[in-house]
């Protein structure tokens, strides 16, 4: 009966005692397939618009592009994108440009007939000129929050998932070089965090693992990773890094 008496006032203080922690110790680290994401249950992020649940998850797991070159298809690129994501914000916009989920009411809000980048450092050609990546601009609107407005996600969710290389850093997911996955192409699917572009339509698709040692993760600097290319589709972005015909257009996109 001591026992009974002693267990029923500890109970209660022991949930006082959790709920107290809980309260003033909102903030928990998740960590999930070597990348990190930090929950913040007090954290009101600027676009009003909260993830799809309180642990970073986003809408789709993979989403695509399909490209062609002066009108003829050469191809689909497929990404495979981490979720619950370190970047929800980032990676959820990106997701909802893909699948035009607010063209309906904003016609601006997708990526189809948007163009890469096209100049002689976005074509592999052998002469030292070529920057391992290719960016899309998109049409410089938001599919989250305000349509004109930068988006973010919270300073400590970028702060738990920020990574040193060289003297700089990029956000996300880490870039290993001993991956012992040898099917994976080692490209990733990035958003700038700084600098140009940053909050905007932009993406990035860079070739970490196919670039010359000296740049590797330079390549990422300012840059959050949000996603990988399938192994599929790696064909498909040498096509579109070595012809020298025209822009890679996006003429369809959405979630796979």
């Amino acid at each position: 009966c001591f026992s009974l008496f002693v267990l029923l006032l500890y109970l209660p203080f022991n949930d006082g005692f959790v709920y107290r922690s809980l309260v003033h110790h909102p903030q928990k680290i998740l960590r999930n397939n070597n990348h990190c994401a930090l929950k913040d249950t007090n954290h009101n992020n600027n676009n009003n618009e909260p993830n799809n649940s309180n642990n970073n998850m986003v809408s789709s797991n993979a989403i695509y592009f399909d490209i062609s070159v002066a009108g003829t298809p050469i191809g689909r690129l497929l990404f495979h994108l981490a979720n619950p994501s370190p970047l929800p914000q980032h990676a959820e916009n990106v997701i909802r440009l893909a699948t035009g989920a607010r063209r309906s009411i904003e016609p601006l809000t997708h990526y189809v007939g948007c163009t890469f980048d096209f100049t002689p450092a976005h074509v592999e050609d052998g002469q030292g000129r070529y920057r391992w990546s290719h960016t899309c601009k998109g049409r410089g609107r938001n599919a989250m929050g305000r349509q004109n407005e930068p988006i973010s996600d919270a300073p400590n969710q970028l702060a738990s998932c920020t990574h040193s290389c060289f003297g700089g850093q990029y956000y996300g997911e880490t870039y290993k070089d001993d991956d012992d996955d040898a099917d994976d192409p080692g490209v990733l699917l990035t958003v700038p965090i700084q600098g140009p572009g940053q909050g905007s339509s932009r993406f990035s698709i860079v070739r970490v693992k196919e670039s010359p040692q000296e740049w590797r993760e330079r390549l990422l600097m300012n840059s959050g990773v949000i996603g990988r290319l399938d192994p599929s589709s790696l064909e498909t972005l040498h096509t579109m890094a070595r012809q020298r015909i025209g822009p890679p257009t996006v003429t369809a996109s959405g979630a796979a």
